[in-house]
This record gives structure tokens, sequence and C-alpha cells, in this order.
């Protein structure tokens, strides 16, 4: 019942944080689902009636095992401030896919479990197992990004300014809890599994500073970005000059665009876009410079308005298309 009762919590902690969308984070979400599964997981093995049922189950816990350090690891550089390029986080979740796939085999090969054994009794089903070379390589890398977290976290101490102790702390002692736990587990080899209890609880720990960070980070702030977005125009066009779209200011802007068509080239004459930005535009398409354009101004109606054209980026290397941004006017001083 205590594996239901963790699943049903964890459920409970992802719909709050994918519903309090002032700490949506990515990586947040991530590690809740993966808990949950894992939790499950654990709860469709105490129920198992074979051994087929088992081994399925068996597998869904090691969800937990497997990509919670992964995660919690990333988390920690994004709370520590620590850059990790996008390729090496894909890695590093590539090589945790293929220890999955491992996990996959049990009851086909050896090579994570070398035997597997179904049994049952009044506290439920469970599986006595012999480890396989695979099953040492999983705990290599949890050992591996446990120590991991606590060189970037014991960096991060000494940048009092730029991190939290008492953030860092916490997620720290709750990481090598955790670790500890699902280790003193496998070596006395219980019956009872602890994992889900501790971790569980251990989310529900993270989530308050996770989200103290969120909702005061000026990076995640949403009021902060809907400001900037609701006082700035903004024109998005693909690499083959077609209209993919706008914000709601920029139609202020430029009323024009309400009847342009997505995905369609720009209209050949007619609206403001036309008069003061069209050629600009084109002979940024004609430099083919991955620098965005100085500031430039334009008059009508006796305001002032600045611009600047950019090229939309999928990567540092990667152009997707032009980005056109108004900023708010001024009026001209009609002295001068």
């Amino acid at each position: 019942m205590i594996y239901l009762v963790c699943f049903c919590i964890a459920l409970v902690m992802l719909l709050f944080i994918v519903a309090y969308e002032k700490a949506i984070d990515v990586n947040l979400i991530l590690l809740i689902a993966v808990v949950a599964v894992g939790n499950g997981g654990y709860y469709a093995l105490y129920s198992a009636q074979n051994l087929e049922e088992a081994i399925l189950a068996n597998t869904m816990s090691y969800v937990i095992g497997i990509f919670a350090p992964t995660v919690l690891f990333l988390i920690i550089c994004n709370i520590c401030h620590v850059f990790v390029p996008k390729i090496v986080s894909s890695i590093l979740y590539a090589v945790q896919i293929v220890i999955f796939l491992t996990v996959s085999t049990v009851g086909k090969s050896d090579i994570f479990y070398k035997t597997v054994e179904y049994h049952a009794d009044g506290g439920g089903a469970y599986l006595n197992k012999t480890y396989g070379p695979m099953h040492s390589v999983f705990l290599v890398f949890l050992l591996l990004y446990t120590t991991a977290g606590i060189v970037v976290c014991m960096y991060s101490l000494s940048r009092k300014t730029v991190v939290s102790r008492t953030n860092v702390n916490i997620i720290l002692f709750m990481d090598m809890l955790v670790v500890g736990v699902y280790l003193v587990e496998k070596f006395i080899h219980l019956e009872f599994e602890l994992i889900p209890i501790f971790l569980t609880f251990s989310i529900a720990v993270i989530m308050v500073p996770l989200i103290r960070i969120s909702v005061y980070s000026v990076y995640n702030n949403k009021d902060i970005f809907e400001d900037e977005i609701n006082s700035t125009g903004y024109i998005i066009f693909s690499r083959k000059l077609k209209y993919m779209g706008c914000n709601d200011y920029a139609k202020v802007l430029f009323p024009e665009l309400d009847k342009w068509e997505l995905e369609k080239k720009i209209p050949g004459n007619g609206g403001r876009f036309n008069t003061f930005l069209r050629k600009p535009l084109m002979d940024y398409v004609k430099e083919n410079t991955t620098q965005k354009t100085p500031v430039k101004t334009y008059g009508y109606k006796g305001q002032i308005y600045r611009y600047e054209i950019a090229k939309l980026m999928s990567s540092k290397k990667w152009s997707i298309g032009y980005l056109g941004v108004e900023f708010y006017s001024t009026y001209i001083n009609k002295r001068c």
C-alpha cells in the first residue's frame, strides 16, 4: 500500500508543478515524472502475479535509478549556474537510455541480471536476482552523477553572491540521502524497497527551493517577459521570407499584419511595413550576416520608431529565419 501512496503523491506533485505556471522548469517536471513512473513500477511489482509481470514492473521501477540521477545533476548545475551544453546533456541521456535498454533484456539475457526468480508472500511479490555486468555499469554511473553533483555544489558554495548556500545544501543533502539509501538496499539485499519512500519525500523537499528559485528568477519570471513583449513588436519570417507570425503589439504598429496570410510571401505593396521596413529587411538578407542590425529609426505621424533586424537562430550556427523588432515610440521634439 505504501508504494501506491508514493505513486499518488508523485502524481499530485506532477499536476501541481504543471499547473503552477510561475514555477515551470522542464527538468523539475521530468524528475517528478520519472519518480511517478518508477513508483508505479514498484507498486506493480508488489502486485505482480507471475514472473513476467514482475519483470515488467521491475523494468519500470528502474526508470528512477537510471534517469533521476541524471536529471537531478542537471538541476544542480542549473541552480549553481554551471552551464551544460545541450550536446553534453543529450549524450548523458543517450547513455542512460542505453543502460535502460539493457534493463529491458531481463529474463531474456544475462547482461543486466544473470538470474531472476519470482517470489510472493504476505508482504507482496518480489524478485530474487543475481546481477550481471551492466548492473555494475549502472552503479558506476549512479556514483559518477552523485560525485559530479557534489563537486558542482562545492564549487558553487564559494560563489555566495551567485547561488544560495541554503538551497544548495538542501538539494545536495537530499541527493546524497537517496543515493545512500539505494546503495544500502543493494548491498544488504533488503526485500522491502525504501527508495520510493525516501525519493518521494526528497522531491517534496527539493520542490520548495526550486519553486522559490523559479519565482524569483529574472529569466523565468513570466510577468517580466510579458511586459517586454507587450511593449515591443516582434515579426517573424522564415528563411524564404514567408510571414510566420507576430505578437499583438506588432499588429498595433502595423495594422496590415491582420490581413497577412501565414506562411505566405510578404504582400507586394501598401502598409507601414512595406513603406519603412521592407527595404531594410531585404538589404539585411543580402548582407547574409549573423549580426543583428544597429538600432535604426524612422518617423511617422510625429513619432519616432526604433527598429532592428536579426537572424532567428535555432542554434549558434543554424539560421531558421528572420526577426524584425519594433521598439516603443517617442514623440519628436518639434522645437528642434
